[in-house]
């Protein structure tokens, strides 16, 4: 009678301690150093820096037609130029929303960060991919940098989408 339960607890205590362990530090990873240091210290191109490489892209574009043969798919030059205008154009717009709401981002600081694995999930795309949460203050006002849709391509985090600013 005692060995199912013994083996039930070794199961569950290997599994729980194989996902601690396996858990990345996303407070120290690439994505998020440059998020917070690009919002801090209020430079465009330090944010760009997360965006898909030439390279990420050329990996990512057989992916995409594998997943959607029928959709219509740019060349990887009008890819990027496209990121890069968003991106830059949501990075101004959370600057000047944090201003609006009195944030100073000489200041702030950085609490904590969660990462929400897979908010869309697409089975067809075989890429783990995420929303990463930075969970910021500035004075007595504490906000949140969603960093939406970040695919982890070839061991990089990478920003797909934008970011989006929420005050708490």
């Amino acid at each position: 009678m005692k060995s199912p339960l013994y083996l039930l607890f070794f199961i569950t205590s290997f599994l729980v301690s194989q996902t601690s362990f396996t858990q990345e530090n996303f407070e120290k990873t690439k994505i998020v150093t440059n998020v917070f240091k690009a919002l801090k210290k209020q430079k465009v191109k330090v944010f760009l820096k997360n965006l898909p490489t030439k390279d990420d892209i050329t990996y990512l574009i057989p992916i995409e037609r594998a997943a959607q043969p029928d959709k219509d798919i740019p060349d990887v030059d009008t890819i990027i130029s496209n990121f890069k205008i968003d991106a830059s154009e949501n990075f101004r717009k959370v600057i000047k929303k944090g201003n609006a709401f009195g944030i100073e981002w000489k200041d702030i600081i950085l609490q904590k960060v969660r990462y929400d694995a897979n908010p869309d999930p697409d089975p067809s795309i075989q890429l783990e991919r995420g929303n990463i949460t930075l969970v910021c203050k500035s004075n007595d006002k504490k906000f949140l940098i969603v960093i939406r849709k970040t695919y982890k391509i070839r061991d990089t985090w990478r920003l797909m989408e934008g970011i989006k600013f929420t005050l708490l």
